[in-house]
């Protein structure tokens, strides 16, 4: 029977690596999976993002009929597992548009089931994965990525203090656990797949059972969307919370990164 693994999340949790892995290695994972990725499912992580920061029953309709429009696209008589990641199924990051957690995370999980049972007369076996991460660097790596992103001006203590709930991805996980049942659920934690061969996409092999002559063809890649080093998030920090417009701030912005760029370059050139 065909599997479905679904991993929504969350983010910072090494999702943005796991995807390039995926995507660079289609071919090599083609005798074995479909892979679905964000740019597959854009409109509709845009509506699972504004449902998160609305709640509005229309954009979660939308969210839902993007699903079930998708699941029905899917070729029908495809025998290979289907795997798809996108953290923005579960809605934004915690710290944008005054999200505090990621309580809409149940509701897009449910919509989703409900949109695939109503797709798919025989559904496939469904595994909703999420990776984790530890409260504290998980919050690191939110605020800097929020810090470099937008005009974050919350110290790092401040955002912190707001977003303890939504640290605990655990319990993020025991709510979509409910909502899905009787489904299966699995979950790894980032630090655990450090020194896998597959890194942060070891977990999603291990689940799906992939041979390990395919494993070993899969190339490796460097670890994408990493967050700012704290000295600089510091200093991007003080431009956010300046008096700068907006086009000025992202030109000093830019100019931050790109002098620490230099800086980096000339230390590993000594």
């Amino acid at each position: 029977m065909t599997r479905m693994l679904i991993h929504a999340g969350f983010h910072k949790t090494g999702t943005s690596t796991v995807q390039k892995m995926l995507d660079v290695n289609r071919e090599t994972l083609a005798p074995l999976a479909q892979v679905y990725l964000h740019e597959q499912l854009a409109e509709t992580c845009n509506a699972a993002r504004t449902f998160s920061a609305k709640r509005r029953s229309v954009a979660l309709k939308k969210f839902a009929a993007g699903m079930k429009t998708f699941f029905q696209s899917l070729p029908k008589d495809d025998p290979r597992d289907i795997v798809i990641s996108a953290e923005d199924l579960s809605g934004l990051m915690p710290g944008r548009r005054n999200q505090s957690s990621y309580g809409a995370a149940p509701l897009l999980m449910k919509a989703m089931l409900l949109s695939l049972e109503e797709a798919l007369p025989e559904p496939p076996e469904l595994i909703f994965y999420y990776s984790l991460r530890d409260p504290h660097s998980w919050l690191t790596s939110c605020h800097a990525h929020h810090v470099r992103v937008v005009r974050m001006t919350q110290s790092k203590e401040d955002f912190f203090a707001d977003h303890l709930e939504a640290a605990d991805l655990q319990h993020a996980v025991d709510r979509v656990r409910v909502a899905v049942a009787p489904h299966r659920i699995e979950t790894a934690w980032l630090h655990d797949t450090q020194n896998a061969p597959l890194g942060p996409l070891q977990p999603i092999a291990d689940l799906l059972q992939w041979p390990r002559e395919i494993c070993e063809k899969i190339k490796p890649v460097a670890p994408v969307n990493v967050g700012l080093p704290k000295p600089l998030t510091s200093e991007i920090l003080l431009l956010n919370q300046s008096d700068l417009d907006i086009k000025a701030l992202n030109r000093a912005k830019m100019e931050a990164r790109k002098k620490w760029r230099r800086q980096k370059d000339e230390i590993s050139e000594t």
